[in-house]
């Protein structure tokens, strides 16, 4: 099949979710830029709930750069998994400032924060915390 085909395997709501994943991940590895829109719209599709940290690291194939702000969020809100492919994509970043690093850093500072935080989520959110030094 080309890409093409594979897309749209993809799309089709009849293709089950087990069959779909690795032809996202390949298309992904491939840098297909057609796929792109279609992991951050599955994202915030109830169908990949189960699968958003495979679909995020399909997306560290992407420049890190238009999804910092989604890695932030990913990094404070996610599961396990989320949380860590996010903190691979912000590890891409050599260094963090502006704008942009100031309201992510302020919001990582009140997620750390957080008295619910599972240890796991402390120690990455101090990690990256350490990134914008």
């Amino acid at each position: 099949m080309n890409n093409n085909e594979l897309i749209e395997q993809i799309k089709n709501p009849q293709t089950p979710l087990r069959n779909k994943i690795p032809l996202i991940l390949d298309l992904a590895e491939q840098r297909n830029w057609e796929i792109y829109p279609l992991i951050l719209a599955a994202l915030n599709s109830a169908e990949y709930a189960k699968v958003r940290g495979t679909l995020i690291y399909a997306l560290a194939n992407y420049p890190a750069k238009p999804l910092f702000e989604k890695a932030i969020g990913w990094l404070i809100d996610g599961n396990f998994e989320m949380a860590h492919e996010a903190a691979g994509i912000l590890d891409k970043f050599e260094k963090i400032e502006g704008v942009r690093a100031e309201k992510a850093y302020t919001a990582l500072t009140a997620a750390l924060n957080n008295p619910a935080n599972e240890i796991w989520r402390i120690e990455l959110l101090e990690e990256v915390l350490r990134m914008f030094e």
